[in-house]
């Protein structure tokens, strides 16, 4: 199945075209489509007037059979009539053009077409749902009350009480601004990681069942097993889902203070080097060998797992979590202190990406030290007004071309 959307003023007159008529508004209809050729296939056809559409615009849409023969047939028979091809988020930029969409929310629904993760897409429909301008909304509206009062205060200069009085009947709205501003600041990088995804890596010495723990969790024999010490020379990496957060999962080669040979040096620098980048690392070391080396305990960060290994094979307290490679229920206990570490450095929140973390950073700034008695109405004023200005560049009511076209440049050409 194959879905072609035109949208614009002549949306409408190219279903009469190819299919002899525009059909009841939001209601399928099956249809033979053609050309001056011919049939060139049957289907279904959608007719959605302006402004309800996804786009705001007359939208015409035709599910076909998704045969390249079709698309090819169709496609130059769109040409034909004068039907431009849409280029990537060229719907999207033209929802946000009509004003059914903002900048948080296509960012939004940008979120949502690459989302993976249970988590993602919680995030990711909160954008679309405009969780996020609403925020602004209300933040820019607190911000233009306070800014009405202060210009109350630059038109009485004269009156010995009344610029002091305004700016202090000013300052509940800020607060609640700043307060606001911050709390979401504060879950930002939290929500960068639910969006960008976690790095885990398990190391640790050779021969310690890493590769045996790594093939358990992600349920395929991606890395080798062999009771030869280092086995693994490389990376081996996987992408998966634990707990709703999206985990890019590292294998690593054994880690030894001394004794390699060159090639097994290499692989213990690129260990250590991902171990270095990780968010969270898994500390391996066999069950009932005692403590870990000094080495391998100065790798460790807070917040690491240290797990204990071959816990079927070993004797003796176990250092860390017991593990075994043949004993699922044990896997399972570690997938569960995987996840609670995860939910402590990971969580859905309004701010995710780069641009919308510096744009309410820079509100926040302007806020800062806000009537503190220093300066006079007309300055707290004119920062109200920058701060106000980075929330309008949030949503798009201020939009720079540069970012316009970055933002939806990363669209499909679906979108």
């Amino acid at each position: 199945m194959a879905v072609y959307r035109i949208s614009g003023p002549r949306a409408g007159d190219v279903l009469v075209t190819l299919t002899g008529g525009r059909g009841k508004p939001r209601y399928a209809r099956r249809v033979t489509v053609r050309d001056p050729d011919g049939v060139i296939d049957d289907g279904l056809a959608l007719w959605f007037p302006g402004p309800r559409s996804f786009t705001g615009e007359d939208v015409a849409e035709l599910h076909l059979h998704g045969s390249l023969a079709v698309e090819r047939r169709l496609s130059q028979a769109l040409l034909s009539i004068g039907v431009e091809p849409a280029g990537p988020g060229a719907f999207t930029m033209r929802a946000f053009a009509e004003g059914k969409l903002d900048l948080t929310q296509a960012e939004g629904l940008a979120d949502l077409l690459e989302a993976e993760t249970t988590l993602q897409h919680k995030q990711a429909m909160d954008g679309l749902r405009g969780v996020l301008r609403d925020a602004a909304d209300t933040w820019r509206r607190d911000l233009i009350e306070a800014m009405a009062m202060l210009d109350a205060a630059v038109d009485f200069p004269d009156e010995e009480d009344v610029p002091g009085a305004v700016a202090a009947g000013a300052r509940p709205a800020i607060d609640r601004v700043r307060m606001s501003l911050t709390d979401v600041l504060e879950g930002s990088a939290k929500a960068r990681r639910v969006q960008d995804g976690i790095k885990v890596a398990i190391i640790g010495p050779p021969n310690v069942g890493k590769s045996t723990l790594f093939n358990r969790i992600v349920d395929s024999e991606r890395a080798i097993v062999s009771p030869e010490a280092g086995t693994t020379r490389d990376i081996v990496s996987e992408r998966l889902e634990i707990g709703g957060h999206l985990v890019t999962l590292i294998d690593t080669a054994g880690i030894r203070a001394d004794g390699a040979s060159s090639i097994e040096a290499e692989g213990i620098k690129r260990a250590r080097q991902a171990a270095a980048a990780a968010d969270l690392r898994l500390i391996a070391w066999p069950s009932g060998d005692g403590l870990p080396p000094d080495w391998l305990v100065e790798l460790e960060r807070e917040g690491d797992l240290r797990l204990a290994t071959k816990a079927d094979l070993g004797a003796g307290e176990a250092q860390g979590i017991a593990v075994s490679g043949s004993h699922p229920a044990s896997v399972g206990r570690v997938l569960s202190a995987i996840t609670e570490r995860l939910d402590a450095m990971a969580a859905p929140g309004l701010a995710a990406t780069e641009r919308q973390q510096s744009l309410l950073a820079a509100a926040l700034e302007l806020l800062e030290g806000f009537g503190d008695g220093t300066a006079e109405p007309e300055v707290l004023s004119e920062r109200l007004r920058a701060a106000a200005r980075r929330l309008e560049e949030l949503t798009g009511r201020i939009a720079p071309d540069d970012i316009l076209d970055d933002i939806f440049s990363s669209f499909c050409i679906g979108k």
